[in-house]
């Protein structure tokens, strides 16, 4: 058996900053994370300021800033196509410049590489241990239970944290339940070579699709293009070619530099979720990031909330110890008053904005004008797979209107 101040089950971006922290406090921590390896799954990469100024408090601004990409500008552009021909539309940009603050950038930074900064700053401090490949089982005789190379060991802690994201074991064993709530729409991902221009984020909308472009280190480009839920497979039968032609009628320059993107299995499906925990703690526990509630993508907040999660609550525990209140578990509240209504307005923001994106606005999408049989809008159509057609009634002329599947 182990022991330890805060045992901590998830050793993602969130339960790392979390260990880090109470470490530099001087908190005993034993971390028990799934995965021995990096993760081939896709995850968030784009920090926003305020995780920024958190990582830098922590000791690791100088190594990501170094192992980032620096986005200071956001562009949006609204295109309109008339068959094949598009133009834009409209055009906004967004400057994190506009911020009176140090942190006035956002950072595109790939997960693992992120995971890998904050454990090598972990290994540098003798009160935090991560134990990997493990996997949190439960509690047996109020201590955690779990598995390590086949063999089962307990700890036992004055607090357990779970940080081990949608299907928290920990959740589970507060006995807290949460619906989830999914969208009809979901997204191809991939990234690649990106142009040498290709230096600022970029959102690209039309009636029809949705492309998001956010450049990475290493000249790479992390690609998001939302598509209906259950059509993953009809892009499979199609050649990998057509993935680069999406891409192509926005930024012509990427049909040059995708073809790093060899089959579609390069190409992973993103299935986004809506959900929120009604409660973060129970008695000596407590959940933080995708344990406790999931936001749509389109924020670009997950892995940041999971990061302002870990950064209030260690705070908590640390000035707990300062004021010799450790084993006053009452105090473990104030981190859910603080935290639960701002994720709460974060998740909020962020499912207005997937409600207005070309997808959600209606399922269907793919019009033909009846009297002249030519596509309207035929970037979703490109499979020629629509069914279920019905009348809309515009006056003059009548479309004819119908869904992907």
């Amino acid at each position: 058996m182990k022991t330890c101040h805060v045992f901590v089950s998830g050793g993602g971006v969130g339960g790392l900053t979390l260990a880090l922290k109470l470490g530099l406090c001087g908190i005993s921590v034993i971390v028990a994370e799934r995965n021995r390896r990096r993760s081939p799954l896709y995850k968030g990469e784009l920090l926003q300021p305020k995780s920024i100024e958190i990582l830098h408090r922590l000791g690791i601004g100088k190594q990501l800033d170094a192992s980032s990409f620096p986005v200071e500008t956001l562009r949006t552009q609204e295109w309109n196509w008339n068959h094949n021909d598009g133009f834009i539309r409209n055009e906004s940009r967004l400057s994190y410049k506009i911020l009176a603050h140090p942190f006035n950038e956002a950072r595109m930074i790939p997960h693992e590489e992120l995971r890998d900064l904050l454990i090598a700053q972990i290994e540098k401090l003798p009160s935090v241990e991560v134990i990997r490949p493990a996997k949190f089982m439960g509690f047996q005789d109020d201590q955690a239970v779990i598995t390590t190379d086949g063999k089962e060991m307990k700890i036992a802690a004055h607090y357990y944290v779970g940080a081990e994201g949608r299907g928290s074991r920990m959740r589970k064993a507060m006995g807290i339940t949460s619906e989830e709530k999914k969208y009809n729409h979901h997204f191809l991902t991939a990234s690649f070579p990106r142009p040498a221009s290709l230096t600022d984020g970029f959102v690209f909308g039309a009636a029809h699709s949705f492309l998001g472009l956010f450049p990475l280190p290493n000249e790479q480009v992390r690609s998001v293009y939302m598509i209906p839920p259950g059509s993953y497979r009809q892009f499979k039968d199609q050649p990998i070619t057509d993935y680069y032609d999406l891409h192509g009628q926005y930024v012509p320059e990427l049909r040059e530099t995708m073809t790093t993107i060899k089959e579609w299995r390069d190409v992973q499906l993103m299935i986004p979720f809506r959900f929120q925990s009604p409660r973060y703690t129970r008695g000596r526990m407590a959940i933080l990031g995708d344990a406790a509630h999931s936001v749509h993508p389109m924020a670009g907040e997950g892995m940041n909330l999971a990061i302002q999660d870990a950064d209030v609550l260690s705070e908590l525990f640390c000035w707990m110890d300062e004021q010799g209140k450790w084993r006053d578990e009452r105090q473990l509240g104030w981190y859910e008053s603080v935290r639960k209504p701002r994720v709460d307005q974060m998740i909020a923001l962020s499912h207005r904005s997937a409600l207005a994106t070309p997808i959600t606005i209606g399922r269907f999408v793919c019009c033909v004008n009846v009297r002249s049989r030519r596509w309207k809008s035929d970037r979703f159509c490109i499979f020629n797979k629509c069914s279920m057609f019905r009348v809309w009634d515009m006056q003059k002329p009548i479309y004819w209107i119908g869904p992907i599947i």
